[in-house]
């Protein structure tokens, strides 16, 4: 793995890369003391994981999380639990709180290798999808959207009937290929489904209903739509 530690805390810094080589796997891990280094560092080349202090000088960690380009996976080390329940809504894979433990923090390294693992291929067009006893192939190119209710999930498709699923939108943008994006707590969608944005709905076509776009996932989406102004 490649490994980016952001935090203003030198002895921090040190400790999760003492961690990291006890661990081992990792190809190198560097350190940076503040947001604006992390992100030029981010923009230049990609990491398999970076773990990110909140308290940061000048860009703070909850900017970086907004900024941090794709689906970086993040590990939260903070002195605080506060933005412990915002934090997931960036999808990150933990959120570990100072002073750093060491065995609580190879478990979130495990999670990292876990999503590295189980994250389909970006070739992969499908997905087996368990409804009740039934087992389902899933053609991600007619997916359109996810929609959460309740407990399960439910898969529509363009010009067919939707398949549910007990399953959380959480774990199912780990599984997802990168062209899925969770656009508000309830909906994830298909990006190459999308017709038309029109303030805080999206358009899917004339047979779909309009989605609406929660405003803590909306400049990801715009990130990820590559929108001009």
């Amino acid at each position: 793995m490649k490994c980016l530690v952001v935090d203003d805390d030198p002895l921090t810094c040190d400790l999760v890369e003492s961690f990291l080589a006890q661990i081992g796997g990792i190809a190198y891990c560097l350190k940076v003391n503040d947001g604006a280094t992390a992100l030029h560092l981010l923009a230049a080349q990609a990491f398999d994981a970076v773990f990110l202090d909140l308290q940061l000088p000048g860009i703070d960690g909850v900017s970086l999380l907004k900024a941090l380009p794709g689906k970086t996976p993040v590990v939260i080390i903070s002195a605080s639990a506060d933005f412990g329940a915002k934090s997931y809504q960036f999808d990150v894979v933990d959120y570990l709180i100072k002073p750093l433990d060491f065995s609580r923090f190879a478990k979130a390294v495990l999670k990292l290798k876990n999503r590295a693992t189980t994250k389909p291929d970006p070739g992969e067009n499908s997905l087996f999808l368990k409804d009740c006893h039934t087992i389902h192939r899933i053609d991600l190119a007619r997916l359109l959207y996810i929609e959460a209710q309740g407990n399960y999930a439910s898969f529509i498709f363009e010009g067919d009937k939707p398949i549910m699923s007990l399953m959380t939108l959480q774990k199912l943008i780990e599984l997802l290929p990168s062209h899925f994006v969770r656009i508000h707590r309830s909906y994830i969608v298909n990006l190459r489904a999308i017709r038309q944005i029109e303030g805080s709905q999206l358009d899917l076509g004339p047979s779909q209903k309009k989605l609406p776009i929660g405003k803590s996932y909306r400049d990801t989406l715009h990130e990820k739509l590559k929108v001009i102004n």
